[in-house]
């Protein structure tokens, strides 16, 4: 759903799974960045967590290390993080965008509301991201952007 979201802002999706972006090569470990992402001549390196938990600490510094490996602008796509994570995001001129409730496959409206309820987590089922959601991401780009 965030890859459709993207589109629709024009952010053109370039790779999934990413270890590698014009000619540079991320050997430190195995992990991989879940998108590479282009508008406007920025190149982000997006990880997407729609987990009830934080994304680890360890996790998000690595992550932002290959951000800054790959010469891309860390963008992260939470469901939820500390300001301390926002604020080391935003030291390497990245952005996170928060998107608080754990999303689910559409049609589980029912489960949904049900887990709601009964164990009082914060879910949905959509048929597609909140233009919110993606709109604070254009404009936050864009503001960017005119500040280079």
């Amino acid at each position: 759903m965030f890859d459709s979201a993207l589109a629709s802002k024009q952010f053109l999706i370039k790779a999934k799974n990413a270890t590698k972006w014009q000619g540079k090569i991320w050997t430190e470990s195995n992990h991989n960045l879940d998108r590479i992402v282009s508008r406007d001549g920025v190149d982000y390196g997006i990880e997407i967590k729609n987990t009830q938990n934080y994304i680890n600490r360890e996790e998000l510094a690595l992550k932002l290390r290959m951000c800054r490996a790959l010469d891309l602008r860390p963008l992260f796509i939470l469901r939820f993080a500390p300001k301390t994570y926002m604020h080391m995001i935003a030291k390497q001129g990245g952005f996170g965008l928060l998107f608080e409730e754990q999303i689910y496959p559409m049609g589980y409206k029912s489960l949904m509301a049900k887990v709601r309820r009964e164990l009082g987590l914060k879910v949905q089922s959509p048929r597609e991201i909140k233009d919110g959601d993606m709109q604070r991401l254009e404009n936050w780009h864009l503001k960017k952007l005119s500040n280079y």
